[in-house]
């Protein structure tokens, strides 16, 4: 079906659930001539029949039946997008955003989102969810997320991207690692054991080589999901990491960890907001990332 075309979903909707084109003309307020020119061109693009006249009205064909559901949820998200971008009161909105955030940046950053919100918005809630994603944009277009919080895309992408902000990237090991002190060359970084925050999809960590050529030389022995579940396995053993330096401040008196600099430059990384371009103009949405920036000006990382 053509773009141009798509004002024929209402009227196929209006139909099937009418039984009836004198009540579809009726519910969609055109004439029934109308109604049974755009039944027409819809038999031609689908090659079907779709309704067959009865005593009361209409009867829909097998085929009819079949792509109803997805006709129906066409209709129904392109209407619930036209509402949110006309209509979202902050101050009244009971709505819920959904928000999956990479682990470095979900214990600084959401709780002080939250609060954020809390100030405007007294009735939105907020799902925030671990990055588990095998197909960003997927997910994106079809909501699941209303926005993702991660390390730049790869590669080309349709999605809109901003930089929330740039970090640098250190060393972590712990403290008393009987052979890193205040710093680490190429050589001892590759020849120590590595912890890693992982792609939870693939066997892959979150920064590899596309990041850094060096990195695919790595011993990695542990893959795990976040940085708060990385730190303790560096502080009591000897296996180091990569984390950002705000990430090992913050836990630096919890766990007996140290920063050292990387070996490798180009060491600094950009944490963004990631989200649809549909959503680009939806008043809500642009809410919520007006929301997340004004926190980032005031969150010290």
């Amino acid at each position: 079906m053509k773009s141009t075309e798509l004002n024929l979903i209402p009227i196929f909707v209006a139909i099937f659930e009418e039984r009836s084109l004198s009540k579809a003309a009726v519910r969609m307020d055109i004439s029934q001539p109308a109604v049974s020119k755009a039944l027409k061109r819809l038999r031609e693009i689908y090659d079907d029949p779709l309704f067959h006249r009865n005593t009361s009205g209409v009867e829909p064909t097998t085929f009819a039946v079949d792509i109803y559901p997805a006709m129906s949820a066409a209709l129904k998200n392109f209407s619930s997008t036209l509402s949110a971008s006309r209509e979202f009161d902050p101050k009244t909105s009971k709505r819920i955003f959904s928000i999956a955030c990479v682990s470095v940046a979900s214990y600084t950053l959401i709780p002080a989102l939250i609060l954020q919100m809390r100030k405007e918005a007294p009735k939105i809630a907020l799902e925030i969810h671990p990055l588990f994603t095998e197909d960003m944009e997927a997910d994106l277009r079809l909501q699941r997320y209303d926005l993702i919080i991660d390390m730049r895309p790869r590669g080309r992408t349709v999605l809109k991207t901003e930089v929330l902000y740039s970090e640098e990237l250190k060393v972590v090991c712990s403290a008393n690692h009987p052979r890193l002190s205040d710093s680490v060359t190429v050589g001892e970084f590759l020849s120590e054991d590595h912890v890693v925050v992982a792609r939870w999809q693939a066997r892959r960590s979150l920064l590899n080589a596309e990041d850094f050529p060096e990195l695919d030389k790595r011993n990695i022995i542990v893959r795990a999901p976040g940085a708060v579940e990385m730190l303790p396995i560096i502080a009591g053993s000897d296996m180091i990491g990569i984390l950002p330096a705000s990430t090992i401040n913050d836990f630096s008196e919890k766990y007996d960890v140290k920063a050292l600099p990387m070996p490798f430059g180009g060491s600094v990384q950009d944490l963004c907001a990631i989200w649809h371009p549909s959503r680009t103009s939806e008043n809500a949405h642009r809410w919520l990332r007006n929301q997340l920036f004004k926190v980032v000006k005031d969150v010290e990382l």
